[in-house]
């Protein structure tokens, strides 16, 4: 037990380490560190889709591992199981389980004997199934099917944190060029009234730089008050305008400038600032 636990602490430990190379990795950390905690020859983590009820061998160490890598079949035998009731699994008699298929086995030459399989979940998706196979000793224990458990768990937590951390950054980056490549001029803030956009077109319209960026909203107030008023609106009522238009003077030219003002959502749906969308309209 004191040597579980050491494994254990060492392999939380290494896991923020394994976490910046990627997903990959934290698999194959999973597969490789894993073995040595529950004492088995082999381990394989397999890559679920739940849409197609599939599910990929991703990384697989152990005497045939490489064979198998990029392999796809649909859910059956025990990991199928595993991924169908979400529920890990231990067997010790592999031959005589009605849940085993003996299909990889034939095609690769190699014997199951003895397994480990636990569903890896995060935030109530399924990520996959991590596999532990031939415990050393002859028969996995209970407190090894427990071990197995928890470093799944915290491996698809991070994994799952990695993947949502990817999807925000992407969105954010599509974000900001769309909002980079608007006709018209867009300044946005944050809900603490911090200016966070101040797109190219908006520095043409009033013939600035990004000198305001990150700056408050409070500042543009020189630059024109009825955009301060705009965003104030949007941040301190919630109220919101369409096609509205207000005059301003820029280096000592009137312009016309026609507006709307929104909330500006996060990926979540939830309102995390305001935002006026506008265009020089002087001449028209």
């Amino acid at each position: 037990m004191s040597d579980m636990l050491e494994f254990l602490s060492k392999f939380s430990e290494d896991l923020p380490a394994e976490c910046a190379k990627g997903e990959d990795a934290l698999w194959e950390y999973l597969a490789r560190r894993g073995a040595g905690i529950v004492n088995c020859h082999a381990a394989s983590f397999f890559e679920a889709d739940e849409v197609k009820r599939r599910l990929t061998f991703k990384k697989s160490i152990g005497p045939v591992g490489n064979d198998l890598i990029g392999l796809s079949f649909g859910y059956q035998g025990v990991v199928g199981f595993c991924a169908e009731s979400r529920k890990a699994i231990l067997i010790n008699d592999a031959e005589n389980s009605p849940l085993f298929t003996k299909k990889v086995d034939k095609g690769s030459g190699f014997q199951t004997k003895t397994v480990i399989s636990v569903p890896a979940i995060a935030n109530g998706e399924l990520l996959g199934v991590m596999e532990y196979i031939n415990s050393i000793p002859g028969a996995f224990s209970d407190a090894e099917l427990k071990a197995a458990e928890l470093i799944t768990a915290l491996v698809a937590r991070d994994v799952y944190i990695r993947k949502l951390e990817t999807t925000v950054k992407q969105l954010n980056l599509k974000g900001e060029s769309t909002i980079n490549n608007l006709s018209g001029g867009f300044i946005g803030s944050d809900m603490e009234g911090r200016i966070i956009f101040f797109n190219p077109k908006a520095s043409e319209i009033f013939e600035v730089g990004q000198e305001y960026l990150n700056r408050p909203v409070v500042e543009l107030f020189q630059l024109c008050p009825d955009i301060v008023g705009a965003i104030g609106d949007v941040l301190k009522q919630n109220k919101t305008v369409r096609r509205q238009d207000f005059k301003c003077k820029v280096n000592g030219k009137e312009k016309l400038i026609g507006y709307s003002s929104i909330n500006i959502k996060g990926v979540d749906g939830k309102i995390i600032g305001a935002g006026i969308i506008f265009q020089d309209i002087t001449g028209l």
